[in-house]
């Protein structure tokens, strides 16, 4: 698949996508002005259900639907992105403080001997968190090149490796991913210092509140109210 991100264009490519996409007159506009009119074109055709097309539509960047292949694979940066990777690695990003997003390659030299010799592959996760230590692994198919992985917030680590399980139960490491260093939240260790603080209070409730005024749902501000809730008990 081919991704062009439309804000990362230069002038001269824009014009290019422009004129293939039948906008009169693109040599004498502006930067910003090519892109305010592609954004109104692909809206304006995804909202017609009688378009010949459609996937045409804007998504803040261009794909490689209608064939535009044919296009725009001569621009500068623009590259197709093989099927198959030749090499055997994984890696790791950050997506928040909750959750990492694994992704790897296994090389067709690799799938193919461990697929002969009966063996299957999982994720070896391992997290060391506030100096405790957990190792899990997670079954992936031969077909599968990216998963999540749950983290917990705290102070420590975690990292992945690719590995392959023999049919006897033996584990080869085939690639290591570099470490993520897990997310602290500082109000859980000083819940005190928000809740004797009214202005900090009202700021990090308005950070997590609705539109509503109902408190976002998530692990953070429930273990910090469980944690208020505690020590009002504690005081009574």
């Amino acid at each position: 698949m081919i991704l062009v991100n439309v804000d990362s264009l230069s002038v001269s490519e824009l014009r290019s996508i422009a004129k293939q996409e039948g906008i009169e007159g693109s040599d004498a506009l502006s930067r910003e002005d090519i892109i305010s009119l592609l954004e109104e074109k692909y809206e304006d055709n995804g909202q017609d259900t009688d378009f010949k097309d459609p996937n045409l539509r804007y998504m803040s960047g261009l794909t490689d639907y209608r064939e535009i292949s044919n296009y725009v694979e001569d621009l500068p940066g623009v590259e197709e992105l093989p099927e198959i990777y030749p090499d055997t690695e994984i890696h790791l990003i950050k997506k928040n403080g909750l959750w990492l997003y694994a992704f790897w390659s296994l090389s067709p030299n690799d799938s193919d001997r461990l697929q002969d010799e009966g063996s299957s592959i999982v994720l070896s996760v391992t997290i060391e968190n506030n100096g405790a230590r957990e190792e899990y692994d997670i079954p992936v198919s031969f077909l599968d090149t990216e998963w999540n992985i749950g983290i917990p917030y705290g102070s420590g680590f975690c990292r992945v490796a690719l590995t392959a399980v023999s049919k006897e139960g033996e584990k080869t490491m085939l690639a290591l991913s570099d470490s993520e260093e897990l997310t602290d939240s500082y109000w859980l260790q000083h819940p005190e210092d928000m809740k004797y603080s009214d202005s900090l209070y009202r700021l990090y409730l308005t950070l997590v509140t609705t539109k509503e005024g109902d408190l976002v749902d998530n692990p953070v501000v429930r273990e910090i109210i469980q944690l208020f809730r505690k020590e009002d008990r504690s005081d009574e």
